[in-house]
C-alpha cells in the first residue's frame, strides 16, 4: 500500500508538471511568442520592452512625418496651380502688349488678367491643413550677416535701374564691427548696385553714399557716425546736383554735385557685400528696412519714414526681412525678391516653424505667406508696362517655393524610409528574443500531449489497483 501511495504521489507531481508545460506550450503555439509574461523570462522581457520602446519611437516619428509630408504636398500642389495661372497670365500679357492687339481685345485681356489675379489670391491667401494655416505672415525679423560671403542677391530689373538723377536709399543697420580700412576693405556695403549706386558705412563709422555719373567720382560721407551695437537708420538722397545724408531721420550733411548724370550698368543689386575683382566689402551685423526710391524724398518724408509713416510713392524696392525664409521678399510691389547666400539668415523675433518629432530627430518646416504684392501683381487696374517681366519674376518666386516644398518632401521621404528600416531592425531583434520556434513548439506540444495521456492512464491504473486491494481487504474482514 505504501508503495502504491508513493507511486501515486509521484504520478500526481508528474501530471502537474506535464499540464503546466502543456499549457505553456499551447499559449506559445497560439500567440507565437516564447515570452508571454515576466514568469517566462523576466530578463528577456525587460530587454524586449526596451527595444520595443525604441521601435515605437521610430513608428511614431513616421506617423508624425506623414503629416509633415502632407503639408509639403499641399504647399507644392497649391503653388503648382498658382504657377499654371501665372503662366496663363504671362501668355495673355504678351498678347496685350502686341502692337496688333486692338483696344477692345486689350480690355478683354485685362478682364481675364484680373480674373486670374483673383483666383491666385484665393489660392495663396489661406493655405491650410487640417483647418490650420500652414504659412507664416510675418516674423518681424532682420537680416543677419556674420562672415565673408554673406549676402542677399537681387536680380537686375527695370524697377531697380533707377534711370533718374534722383534716388533715395535707406536702411536700418546694427554693426558688430567696422571694416579694416585697408584698400579693398575700406567700408561695409549696406546696399548697392555694382557701379551704379551705394549706401555704405566706412571703417570709422561714417555713412557713405555714391551714385554713378555724379562728378567728381567718389563717396559723399557723413559728419556724424553710427555707434557699434546700436540700431541706426541711415538715408542717402540724390536730387539732381544735390546729395544729402540723414542719420536717424535727421539731416546730417548736404553736398553740391558738379553733375546729376546717371548711367545704369544692368548689374544685380547686393545687400551686405560687394565682392568683385577689386573690393571685398562685407558688412558684419544686421540690416533691416531697406528701401529704394527713384525720386528724392524730402526732409519731412525721410523723418516720417524713420517714425514709421513710410512713403510709398515711387518706392521701387523694399526689403523688411519679415519672413523666416531663404528668400528676401520685396514688399514694394515690384517683386524684386532676393536670395540669401553664404551664411546670411533672417533673424526672427518669433519662431515661425512647424515642428515635427522631437530631440535630435525633430524636423522644422516653415513656409512664408505669398501675397499679390510679393508677386508684383497686386494692382492690375492698369496693366503695367513691365507686366511680362513681373510675371517672369513671380513664376520664378513660386518655383523657388515649390522647390523648397520638394526639398522638404525628399527629406521627409528619406526620414520615413530610414525609420521603417530601423523599426524593422528593432522588430527583428525583439522577435529573436520573444518569438517562439513554432516548429519546435509543435513538436514539444505533441510530446507533452503523449506524456499527459500516459500519466493519466498510469494514474487510473494505480487508482484501480488501490480500489481492488481495498475491496479484497473488506471481503476478508466481512467473512
Amino acid at each position: 500500500m505504501s508503495s502504491l501511495s508513493s507511486i501515486y504521489t509521484q504520478l500526481l507531481y508528474t501530471n502537474y508538471k506535464v499540464n503546466n508545460s502543456l499549457k505553456d506550450l499551447q499559449t506559445q503555439y497560439v500567440t507565437g511568442n516564447r515570452i508571454n509574461s515576466a514568469v517566462d523570462d523576466s530578463a528577456g522581457l525587460a530587454v524586449s520592452e526596451r527595444l520595443k520602446s525604441i521601435m515605437n519611437s521610430f513608428n511614431t516619428d513616421t506617423q508624425v512625418l506623414n503629416d509633415a509630408h502632407s503639408i509639403a504636398q499641399v504647399i507644392d500642389g497649391t503653388y503648382e496651380n498658382v504657377s499654371d495661372m501665372l503662366q496663363d497670365m504671362r501668355t495673355l500679357a504678351v498678347k496685350y502688349q502686341s502692337s496688333t492687339t486692338s483696344t477692345l481685345d486689350k480690355n478683354t485681356i485685362q478682364t481675364q488678367l484680373v480674373s486670374l489675379q483673383n483666383q491666385i489670391n484665393e489660392q495663396i491667401s489661406n493655405i491650410t491643413f487640417n483647418n490650420k494655416k500652414i504659412t507664416t505672415d510675418s516674423v518681424n525679423g532682420k537680416l543677419s550677416l556674420s562672415s565673408y560671403g554673406d549676402v542677399v542677391k537681387v536680380a537686375d530689373s527695370s524697377s531697380l535701374q533707377m534711370n533718374s538723377t534722383s534716388i533715395t536709399l535707406e536702411a536700418k543697420v546694427n554693426l558688430k564691427s567696422f571694416n579694416s580700412g585697408t584698400l579693398y576693405d575700406d567700408r561695409a556695403l549696406v546696399i548697392g548696385k555694382d557701379g551704379n549706386y551705394y549706401l555704405t558705412v566706412n571703417s570709422t563709422g561714417n555713412v557713405g553714399i555714391y551714385k554713378y555719373g555724379s562728378a567728381p567720382g567718389g563717396y559723399r560721407e557723413s559728419v556724424g557716425k553710427i555707434t557699434l551695437g546700436q540700431d541706426t537708420t541711415i538715408s542717402g538722397v540724390f536730387d539732381g546736383t544735390t546729395a544729402k545724408i540723414y542719420i536717424n531721420g535727421k539731416l546730417d550733411s548736404t553736398f553740391t554735385l558738379k553733375s546729376a548724370g546717371y548711367n545704369d550698368r544692368e548689374a544685380d543689386a547686393s545687400i551686405g557685400l560687394e565682392d568683385n575683382n577689386k573690393f571685398q566689402r562685407q558688412l558684419d551685423g544686421t540690416i533691416d528696412d531697406i528701401r529704394i526710391y527713384d525720386r528724392a524724398l524730402s526732409d519731412t518724408e525721410v523723418s516720417n519714414n524713420y517714425s514709421g509713416n513710410v512713403a510709398r510713392d515711387h518706392l521701387m524696392g523694399e526689403w523688411l526681412f519679415n519672413d523666416a525664409d531663404s528668400t528676401a521678399y520685396d514688399t514694394s510691389g515690384n517683386n524684386n525678391y532676393g536670395t540669401l547666400m553664404g551664411n546670411a539668415k533672417i533673424q526672427a523675433t518669433t519662431n515661425p516653424s512647424m515642428s515635427f518629432g522631437s530631440g535630435s530627430g525633430k524636423l522644422d518646416m516653415n513656409f512664408s505667406t505669398l501675397t499679390l504684392n510679393k508677386l508684383g501683381i497686386q494692382d492690375l487696374s492698369q496693366v503695367p508696362s513691365d507686366i511680362v517681366e513681373r510675371l517672369d519674376r513671380a513664376i520664378n518666386l513660386v518655383t523657388v517655393q515649390r522647390s523648397k516644398a520638394g526639398a522638404y518632401e525628399n527629406t521627409i521621404n528619406y526620414r520615413i524610409s530610414n525609420n521603417d528600416k530601423m523599426a524593422a531592425i528593432y522588430q527583428e531583434s525583439i522577435d529573436n528574443i520573444v518569438k517562439a520556434n513554432i516548429g519546435n513548439v509543435s513538436s514539444e506540444l505533441t510530446k507533452a500531449e503523449i506524456q499527459q495521456t500516459t500519466v493519466t492512464k498510469l494514474l487510473k491504473q494505480v487508482q484501480d489497483t488501490e480500489k481492488n486491494n481495498l475491496d479484497t481487504l473488506l471481503s476478508i474482514f466481512n467473512r
